[in-house]
């Protein structure tokens, strides 16, 4: 009976000290995104479909902007950072896009780097180009999720502008409160693991999308400190009584 209670808190006091052991390394992972959106040239594509006049915006409210490659002030890398071209691993899928004579047209191609969480705490990051007075609209905008559980979940939701004609008795001004008029609402989701080449497909456009996990280097170990370096050793002092010793034997010579 001693034997079984001993067991019985043994386990009580492990169930105890596992939450403590999983919020050490609840650290999330960090991920390499390579993200090629484009669109079917073709202008039969989707033309068979009954798009919404208008089909709404994404929700932008709680989104984050890729930001140029840097560290912050503690010297780590900051989220959501882009990476070089030379860091590019879909370059040749890109080129091959570009080469169907406006079949596919290429409209982003870029990759960054950034920590994924799980669904209820990772952040959409929003795709485009900057908006601003006098600047051209761009042609698409967007929003694109990534997290883990398990797998990793990719979520896009984005506006294809342009790509279904309007009311045309609607003047510039009416259209303008409705920035989302004669756009496309492209949605998608999928689930893929690291290192894989996934194809989102929609009538009017397609996403091809590559994560690879990063390795992060651990931090660099400070050198150790030397005590006799650090703090200088002080020469013994002479006690009392050696000092009369030592004038005895003087005098006495």
């Amino acid at each position: 009976m001693m034997k079984l209670a001993q067991l019985l808190l043994i386990l009580l006091l492990s169930v105890a000290i596992l939450p403590s052991t999983a919020s050490a390394d609840n650290e999330p992972t960090w991920y390499d995104i390579e993200l090629i959106l484009f669109r079917h040239g073709s202008s039969a594509a989707g033309q068979s479909e009954n798009w919404p006049a208008d089909p709404g915006s994404p929700d932008w409210s709680s989104a984050v902007n890729l930001v140029s490659a840097g560290s912050d002030g503690s010297g780590q890398q900051r989220p959501y950072s882009l990476l070089p071209q030379s860091a590019w691993r879909l370059t040749p899928e890109y080129n091959a896009l570009r080469k169907t004579r406006g079949e596919l047209e290429p409209l982003f191609h870029k990759a960054w780097r950034q920590p994924v969480d799980p669904p209820n705490s990772a952040k959409p990051i929003h795709l485009g180009a900057e908006q601003g007075d006098g600047l051209p609209l761009a042609p698409f905008e967007g929003l694109i999720k990534i997290s883990v559980n398990r797998y990793l979940h990719v979520e896009l939701d984005l506006l294809l502008r342009r790509a279904v004609s309007i009311n045309p008795t609607l003047n510039s001004a009416e259209a303008a409160l409705t920035p989302s008029l004669g756009s496309v609402r492209v949605t998608g989701k999928r689930r893929m693991r690291s290192g894989e080449i996934h194809y989102i497909d929609h009538p009017l456009m397609g996403a091809l999308i590559l994560i690879s996990r990063v390795e992060m280097e651990p931090p660099t170990p400070a050198e150790p400190i030397n005590p006799e370096e650090a703090v200088p050793t002080k020469p013994a002092e002479t006690s009392t009584a050696v000092k009369k010793e030592s004038a005895a034997a003087t005098t006495a010579k």
